[in-house]
């Protein structure tokens, strides 16, 4: 018998997600705050809730796609949250990026209620995502974690297994994410040292894709080339609230990721120029003021 599936937060990521466990046989109950991003769901086959703990009643997974540590905390605790409908023996994945304290931090009001937090952040564009192809790093109980490689598989292409420990899954999305945030702010400094240079930027966009071959990174060549920043890939918004969770596991860890700080700094500027719904990679207008381009 297939497991039953209870799926929370269906935004761009988790809708797509949430599709590609439908599509692969499961079982599923889904809820989101916003009630019409669920009826493409519901009419695929899956069940409407009202509330998560109505969601999850039965589930043996619960999967979850939320914004931010307090988001992922609020539904697993609140009385209409995922504990209060989860029962013992249940798993709970956690896709979000959140940060590595909030994983322990999971993971240890699940033990008590007697059900189990796998940390399982993933990696990838919404289009990614929709083609089930998706990395997603997971670390918690190795037995838990065997129990999930179906579903794992079903919105993931590859998977990683990091250990018992949920929050180092946690740390490993934050790792990617450093690596990707420095990258697009290395690109702008690159772009706009080039065009006060004189050089032609389409040269310049050559040059980066050569270096930085895979394609998410061609793709945010280009889009700081010719300044596209719609539709996001990632919003901007998200991506200020995970170098914030970089920075403080910086701080947590006594080990300087300065890039962190100016992409902070950046993105805050951004936000407060109305660019919050823009892709990330929209910093780049920062570095152009800065630069006094136009």
């Amino acid at each position: 018998m297939a497991q039953r599936l209870a799926f929370i937060g269906l935004g761009r990521m988790g809708a797509a997600i949430a599709r590609n466990l439908l599509k692969a046989g499961f079982p599923l109950s889904v809820y989101n705050r916003t009630a019409a991003k669920m009826q493409p769901l519901i009419d695929g086959g899956a069940t409407g809730a009202r509330s998560p703990r109505e969601a999850v009643a039965g589930a043996d997974v619960v999967v979850t796609s939320l914004m931010d540590d307090q988001s992922a905390l609020d539904v697993v605790t609140d009385d209409d949250g995922i504990l209060a409908g989860l029962k013992r023996g249940a798993i709970h994945i956690g896709t979000s990026t959140v940060s590595p304290d909030c994983a322990t931090r999971l993971s240890e009001l699940h033990a008590t209620h007697g059900s189990t937090y796998i940390a399982g952040p993933v990696v990838g564009r919404p289009d990614a995502a929709a083609a089930g192809q998706l990395q997603t790093f997971v670390a918690g109980d190795a037995q838990a974690i065997a129990r999930c490689e179906r579903i794992f598989a079903a919105y993931a292409g590859a998977t990683f297994n990091l250990g018992t420990e949920p929050r180092l899954a946690n740390s490993m999305k934050l790792v990617v994410n450093y690596v990707l945030m420095s990258l697009v702010e290395l690109m702008g400094q690159v772009y706009a040292f080039g065009e006060r240079s004189g050089i032609d930027l389409q040269l310049i966009n050559m040059m980066l894709a050569s270096i930085v071959a895979p394609p998410a990174l061609k793709e945010y060549a280009t889009r700081v080339r010719t300044r596209d920043f719609e539709p996001p890939g990632f919003e901007l918004i998200a991506g200020l609230k995970d170098v914030q969770l970089i920075l403080q596991a910086s701080t947590e860890t006594r080990v300087a990721l300065p890039y962190a700080s100016t992409v902070r700094d950046k993105l805050l500027a951004a936000v407060a120029h109305g660019m919050e719904h823009k892709d990330w990679s929209a910093i780049y207008e920062i570095t152009r003021m800065m630069a006094g381009l136009k």
